[in-house]
């Protein structure tokens, strides 16, 4: 560089440069030209300026918390109720594979779809938890039909009840901390629905759980996953009530200790009939081995396997009230707990509560396919009927259960019998859990 040129720069370096402000101006607008264009537009939310709008003129905690909510719902009503009348009332009944189900499903994504750009997030997880419930009736109607198809339509609507199921799980755990107006009146609605679809697809299980065909065995296990699902949720409902009270939202002690009470009532009720169950299954087995006893022609290896079935029942037992022993235990530590107003620690006890009654079913299915061995079905269906009349005739001190097999309805290597079993009265279990109000 010649030494002219280097004088040069160091005086301009120096000196006062003074740009003209037309040339400023057109080169800041140039400038922000090119950075807009590298950004993606923000769609703008016309919703959100309505509200904004309005609230020029009203309150804004009632456009919010009023207006807001109130147009919403008009929406979603609309939405569910203009247009396609005839077809979406007809479809409301419709089941898996009927022509018009597509249109009921149709109108179901159409209505959480609405929801969702009104912003309205707890009647958008209302929704979801409504249609599981619908799903867990129409798995209920399908295993009772005779359509031959059942199993292919029952897994695929066992996969859609799931799918809702983990939208409500999604909505909740988000609602732990938005403190929503709302929230408590949604998480307390979520709980009441997941126990409904628990205790339908209880039902249907426990059906479907005493037959010996593989396709029934089968639907059966694919609803006890959806089925504990339905709890796990209830669980997390109350989870949220509990988060929602800790950080300040409008969730009261009170209100969790109520929802804290229905969920340990539900466990343990679980938790009687699972030991009846097992304890009345226990008792037909042993019934069959007097029976094998007295028959001379009994082979060795029937009257092994009879052995050993009688074996595994009474260890069924044996597990079962050790699980009651603990849910006992458990609830009395969340009373205590719920005393001290140590309600996260209570609701911690109460989802192992819970775990507990899982794990109790389980070995009362294990119990009953054990069985299953050496019982006729008809004898194991008529134990379970009578299970369920134990438990709701309260007026009665025991039921005496009689189930006759000839040789003619006896399966393949199995005895003919006649088992009659005794079975104590259950009346309806009841939890020692108090609510303490201030």
């Amino acid at each position: 560089m010649s030494r002219d040129l280097k004088e040069q720069l160091k005086n301009l370096k120096h000196s006062e440069v003074s740009p003209r402000p037309e040339w400023l101006s057109a080169s800041r607008a140039s400038l922000l030209s090119q950075i807009r264009n590298t950004i993606p537009a923000e769609k703008p939310n016309v919703l959100d300026s309505v509200w904004r709008g309005m609230a020029i003129f009203l309150p804004q905690k009632f456009v919010y918390n009023v207006v807001r909510p109130v147009a919403i719902l008009l929406i979603v009503a609309m939405v569910g109720t203009s247009g396609w009348i005839a077809t979406v009332d007809a479809s409301y009944e419709a089941l898996p594979g009927d022509w018009l189900y597509p249109a009921k499903r149709a109108m179901e994504k159409t209505q959480v779809t609405a929801a969702s750009i009104m912003g309205a997030k707890n009647t958008e997880t209302k929704l979801h938890a409504e249609f599981a419930k619908r799903r867990a009736a129409e798995i209920k109607k399908v295993v009772q039909s005779d359509d031959p198809d059942k199993q292919a339509k029952v897994t695929e609507t066992v996969g859609d009840l799931k799918m809702e199921m983990k939208s409500v799980d999604t909505k909740l755990e988000a609602m732990k901390t938005s403190n929503e107006t709302g929230d408590t009146e949604t998480a307390k609605e979520i709980q009441k629905n997941s126990e409904q679809i628990k205790t339908v697809l209880k039902e249907v299980k426990d059906d479907l759980s005493i037959s010996t065909s593989t396709e029934e065995k089968a639907m059966a296990k694919e609803i006890g996953e959806a089925k504990d699902m339905a709890k796990d949720t209830s669980v997390k409902a109350v989870e949220a009530l509990v988060a929602n009270h800790l950080s300040g939202g409008a969730t009261t002690a009170d209100e969790v200790k109520e929802a804290i009470g229905k969920t340990m009532q539900s466990v343990v009720n679980d938790m009687a009939e699972t030991k009846q169950n097992v304890e009345t299954m226990k008792n037909a087995v042993e019934a069959v081995t007097d029976v094998k006893n007295s028959i001379s022609s009994t082979t060795p290896e029937a009257s092994a396997v009879i052995d050993n079935v009688a074996e595994k029942t009474a260890a069924a037992v044996v597990k079962t009230t050790e699980a009651g022993v603990e849910m006992d235990k458990k609830v009395s530590e969340t009373n205590s707990l719920m005393q001290s107003g140590n309600l996260s620690d209570a609701v911690s006890m109460m989802k192992e509560a819970s775990e507990t009654t899982k794990a109790a079913e389980k070995i009362q299915d294990t119990a009953i396919i054990s069985a299953q061995q050496v019982l006729p079905t008809p004898v194991i269906t008529s134990v379970k009927e009578q299970v369920i009349e134990a438990s709701q005739n309260v007026s009665s001190t025991e039921i005496k259960m009689i189930a006759t097999t000839t040789v003619q309805a006896i399966e393949p290597g199995k005895l003919p019998v006649t088992v009659i079993v005794t079975t104590t009265a259950v009346k309806p279990a009841t939890t020692s859990v108090t609510t303490i109000k201030k």
